[in-house]
């Protein structure tokens, strides 16, 4: 792909004359001016940002702001969204963003720099209430990958509620009754969902919740563990745990390896996400298949062109060795 650099040469003239040509700057000589813009067809250079916005063009670009500890998620998210939208000739430009009290300045930056025509955002971001707001007041079109609030732009989910209650009902299935459940963030409506699917496989099961099963976490390895630590401790601790990432799942794997704990036969452990780490643990960890690099193309698709791919909401329960014994 050519550079401003090599459109400078080949009109041989400077980087900052090209610069102040393709800005449309004024005091620009017209001889000049052909001479950048004949490299500029040459080469097949596509002006830079400004200079497209300042012509009325679009950006080309979506917007991938993220906060979220699990790599894996991020990571799928981003290659299914590049994917598509380098299919439609578009860039997407992640973004690290802290949750303080800068990020709606941080987010204001990034779309006064990037001008993107439009927005990627997951959990935990997709469910702030006023940083949407935010986004929303500059128009630029948002996709939100579950998001389960009711709040500005699309959104695009799997059935979280009736996945985790599948996930009960398989650990009900294998003889467990006392199962805990390692909560994600309260605040975000993926989190509430998990939760509000684990409580009614407890229902269907006919068992009755007890709030000392239930622990928070924070989607990383070390609240899982912590909270796996909490619910071992208890006088009649669990024999499953359901954590609702992988994650969390795996600090609390770490937790029963080092209490010296069979898996599953003292412990039955379950996750969400079916993270490369999941498979990798030992024993492997039972799991839900979510398409996240899918959910990544669709919400570009969305964006771009407004379609929806249906495979994108497909999902497996992964039964292995963390929950079911003598599973390869």
């Amino acid at each position: 792909m050519p550079t401003i650099l090599d459109v400078a040469q080949h009109a041989g003239v400077s980087m900052k004359t090209v610069s102040r040509v393709l800005n449309q700057e004024a005091h620009v000589r017209p001889q000049l001016r052909e001479k950048v813009m004949a490299a500029v067809q040459a080469l097949g250079y596509r002006p830079n940002l400004a200079a497209r916005q300042l012509a009325g063009q679009k950006s080309f670009i979506i917007a991938y702001p993220f906060n979220n500890p699990s790599a894996a998620y991020i990571t799928d998210v981003l290659m299914g969204a590049a994917r598509t939208c380098r299919d439609h000739g578009y860039h997407l430009v992640s973004e690290p963003v802290e949750l303080d009290d800068q990020m709606l300045q941080t987010i204001e930056r990034l779309i006064q720099t990037l001008r993107p025509d439009g927005m990627i955002l997951i959990p935990p971001l997709c469910d702030m209430a006023s940083l949407v707001e935010h986004i929303s007041r500059f128009k630029v079109p948002l996709v939100r990958i579950a998001g389960g609030l009711d709040l500005y732009g699309k959104s695009i989910a799997i059935d979280d509620r009736s996945i985790s209650r599948d996930m009960v009902a398989h650990l009900v299935e294998q003889g467990h009754r006392r199962i805990g459940f390692i909560l994600p963030h309260p605040d975000h409506a993926l989190a509430q969902s998990r939760y509000r699917g684990y409580l009614d496989g407890l229902e269907e099961a006919g068992i009755a919740p007890e709030a000392s099963l239930i622990r928070p976490g924070r989607f990383d390895v070390e609240s899982g563990a912590q909270a796996a630590r909490t619910l071992l401790d208890l006088p009649h601790p669990p024999t499953a745990i359901f954590a609702a990432n992988d994650d969390m799942a795996l600090g609390a794997l770490q937790v029963a390896h080092a209490r010296h704990l069979s898996i599953p036969g003292d412990i039955a452990i379950a996750g969400f996400d079916d993270s490369p780490a999941s498979r990798l643990a030992y024993p492997a960890l039972t799991t839900v298949r979510q398409p996240t690099e899918l959910l990544g193309a669709a919400a570009a698709a969305m964006l771009l062109d407004g379609e929806l791919d249906p495979r994108a909401i497909e999902h497996k329960l992964l039964l292995r060795a963390s929950t079911v014994p003598d599973t390869d």
